[in-house]
């Protein structure tokens, strides 16, 4: 029965044809898959791990700097106003000889303050030390030792931060340097120059000799990390299990498939191609090769269509990206500016109240010293005593309208009457001072809410400013117009002068508080004027440019 015999072994075994004889694949590659997907696997895992670990530690570090940033800079402050107010009244008081610890150190007060934080803060530890201290406690150690010759060897830097190991255990360490400056020699000079009770309570051997410009100390803030850096390596390895899970599960399922998909289909194409050269003849353009050629050549143009979508896809995402992390970066700063100015309108309200009483007491007494002085000298000083309460009693008031929370907004009412008020109680000040005033003021401006009182601060702050730039005279132009920003109607107020204008030094800090450049000015006019705009929803934009004057853009909204 040859032809049931040769049918048989047509569809069941393949046949040899002459010398050529077709072998199945050999399974070695379904093996080199296997090995090389868990060898992906892997270092996919520790890639994921380290780079988990990697971001985790750096947000720990940005986080401790921040909160030694801020411990540092509430110190500093405490410092900063004994040194600036506390301490010189205090020698008017007592005179030179006499020294009050525990109001006129600088040093005590700022490590009296974190003593007192310490309960509220237990992992930081804060340390003010140099070398030859007055106090033996506070003695800079081998550590502390160590970091002020670092900054005596490299004298431009001024901070040093990371994390070190300290007894053992990951400490977040943060140190700067402390460079003695000529009023520090009064007390860190010559001993025979310093205040008696100084010399009482810790001798004439520590802490003196001191020079202006040298750097003998440092100021540390150190932050335990040890259970922060647990919980980062417990989050790698986490995520290392979680990613080893996940590619996991897709390597075995790429295994599966692969084998049945690809080693299985690849065997019966290649029994395909031996039984194909055998009798039957195919045709050029019909054949399994031919076909999977044309096959081939469709996948590779819907390959590089996708590639070319892929593109589009990615510049899309990546301008998107792009605008969110823009945006995400403006809000934290945002976010970050208003907890500094809570933390700093909260201590200031206190210290203002605490001030207020005493500073109307001392007012009080200079305008009697005024009306009984005798001697042209004597009246001269009351009214220099006066003059100084007067401006001190301005600035506790900034202090407090800057540190007050919004005010009521009253109903909706037109800029331009609150504008020329202010213009006609200044008219005379600049007619004595030759300044011309041109007022441009749309009369289509809509109404729009808010509180009359404080638009018109804002506008004495500009106003007072206008004369501080312009002694000689100039051009002062004011206008009140609508416009449209970003989809929403404004009003926008422009305050505008051709004087010097601003110096370029304090255009990134100029609506921060106390950042000044005028000797008697109080720094907080323009942070108010920002803060009560941005209460009525609004913004602030300044225009500068040296010698071309300054102009102040308030932009107010309409839909509100």
């Amino acid at each position: 029965m040859p032809t049931n015999e040769s049918q048989s072994r047509t569809h069941g075994e393949p046949k040899a044809h002459g010398h050529q004889q077709w072998t199945r694949p050999s399974p070695g590659l379904q093996t080199k898959f296997l090995i090389g997907t868990s060898l992906i696997l892997l270092i996919c895992c520790l890639v994921g791990a380290f780079l988990i670990y990697f971001y985790e530690r750096q947000q720990l570090e940005e986080q401790a700097y921040a909160k030694s940033e801020l411990v540092m800079s509430a110190v500093e402050a405490s410092r900063n106003y004994v040194r600036e107010e506390l301490r010189p009244v205090m020698f008017e008081l007592l005179g030179d000889e006499h020294f009050v610890r525990e109001a006129m150190s600088t040093s005590y007060v700022g490590r009296a303050v974190m003593d007192r934080l310490s309960p509220a803060l237990p992992d930081l530890e804060y340390r003010r030390t140099s070398i030859n201290a007055r106090n033996p406690l506070y003695e800079a150690n081998d550590t502390e030792l160590a970091m002020i010759e670092y900054f005596r060897q490299n004298p431009g830097v001024t901070d040093w931060h990371g994390i070190v190991k300290i007894d053992g255990y990951p400490v977040f360490s943060r140190f700067k340097p402390v460079v003695f400056e000529q009023d520090c020699l009064r007390c860190h000079g010559d001993p025979a120059h310093a205040p008696m009770e100084l010399i009482q309570l810790y001798g004439d051997k520590g802490g003196f000799w001191r020079s202006a410009g040298e750097l003998a100390g440092l100021v540390s803030v150190g932050i335990s990390v040890d259970n922060a850096l647990a919980q980062v390596q417990k989050k790698a390895i986490s995520g290392f299990l979680a990613v080893f899970a996940t590619l996991l599960f897709i390597f075995v399922s790429l295994g599966i498939l692969f084998n049945r998909m690809v080693v299985l289909n690849l065997r019966n194409l290649l029994l395909s191609f031996q039984d194909a050269t055998g009798q039957i003849q195919p045709s050029p353009a019909r054949d399994e090769l031919g076909l999977l050629g044309i096959s081939f050549n469709t996948m590779l143009e819907e390959l590089n269509a996708s590639r070319v979508r892929l593109q589009q896809w990615n510049l899309t995402l990546e301008q998107a990206i792009n605008r969110i992390r823009h945006e995400l970066e403006k809000a934290q700063e945002q976010l970050v500016y208003n907890e500094k100015m809570a933390a700093l309108g909260r201590m200031t309200a206190n210290i203002t109240h605490a001030i207020r009483n005493p500073l109307t007491a001392a007012g009080g007494f200079a305008r009697r010293l005024e009306k009984v002085a005798q001697g042209e000298l004597e009246c001269k000083y009351a009214r220099i005593i006066l003059a100084e309460l007067i401006r001190l009693e301005k600035l506790l008031k900034d202090v407090l309208i800057f540190s007050q929370d919004s005010l009521p907004m009253g109903p909706k009412q037109s800029l331009g009457p609150v504008i020329q008020n202010a213009l006609d109680r200044y008219g005379q000040k600049f007619e004595a001072q030759k300044i011309e005033v041109q007022v441009s003021v749309s009369s289509q401006l809509p109404n729009i809410l808010m509180n009359p009182s404080q638009i018109d601060i804002v506008l004495n702050n500009l106003l007072e400013n206008v004369l501080d730039a312009l002694p000689q005279g100039g051009r002062l132009t004011v206008g009140a117009d609508t416009v449209e920003r970003e989809g929403r109607q404004w009003v926008e107020m422009v305050v505008a002068d051709n004087g010097p204008g601003v110096p370029e030094a304090l255009m990134d800090v100029l609506f921060e508080p106390f950042a000044t450049g005028k000797s008697l000015g109080s720094g907080l006019g323009l942070p108010i004027c920002k803060k009560i705009v941005e209460d009525h929803g609004g913004y602030i934009q300044v225009k500068s440019a040296p010698g071309q004057g300054a102009s102040f853009h308030l932009f107010f909204p309409v839909d509100t």
